[in-house]
């Protein structure tokens, strides 16, 4: 369940073709949250990544300029109930040892004004899918914050596993919200 998340984080970086007046901005861990929820039948998982890195280039008067890249520890997932953040990183879900990362590449940005949708390439369990996650941005020259929601299928990242005691949802619903400074 928890890799669906990680690839909603990804989908919150965005991408930009750095243009004369972009800007480079380093997203701040300490002030950034990607956080998941998913469903079963006995007992919903809400959860959040607490490692990442990623930087934005961007002009700010323009965001369709922009470029994103976003790293995700998987092995950082945390929903509060240690032996399923245990099973989460296992090769049943995320397989922290042999993924450890869930990135997204921005390719384009669509739309203008504080409201635009990034479209890139999400990577979570070894499998990359294009999304379009829809961010709302604010950005100054020395700061900027984006922030959204989607939902991605875990099954499209091969993470298949199901319990027949405690059915889970295929849905992940994603959010986060990115700070950055200018770097």
């Amino acid at each position: 369940m928890t890799r669906w998340l990680a690839v909603a984080l990804l989908l919150a970086a965005w991408h930009t073709p750095a243009g004369a007046d972009a800007i480079r901005f380093r997203i701040q861990p300490d002030g950034s949250e990607v956080t998941f929820r998913a469903t079963s039948r006995l007992m919903n998982a809400e959860g959040q990544f607490h490692r990442m890195a990623g930087e934005v280039a961007v002009d700010p008067r323009d965001l369709a300029t922009a470029r994103v890249t976003l790293s995700i520890d998987a092995g950082s997932i945390d929903t509060g109930i240690g032996m399923r953040d245990n099973h989460l990183r296992s090769e049943d879900f995320f397989d922290v040892k042999k993924f450890p990362t869930i990135t997204f590449e921005s390719q384009r940005v669509e739309g203008s004004g504080r409201r635009v949708n990034v479209v890139g390439q999400l990577t979570i369990h070894g499998l990359t899918r294009e999304i379009i996650v829809p961010v709302e941005v604010r950005v100054s020259d020395i700061a900027l914050v984006a922030s959204g929601e989607l939902v991605i299928n875990r099954r499209d990242y091969g993470i298949v596993y199901q319990s027949f005691l405690n059915p889970i949802g295929d849905d992940v619903r994603i959010s986060f919200t990115f700070r950055a400074r200018a770097i």
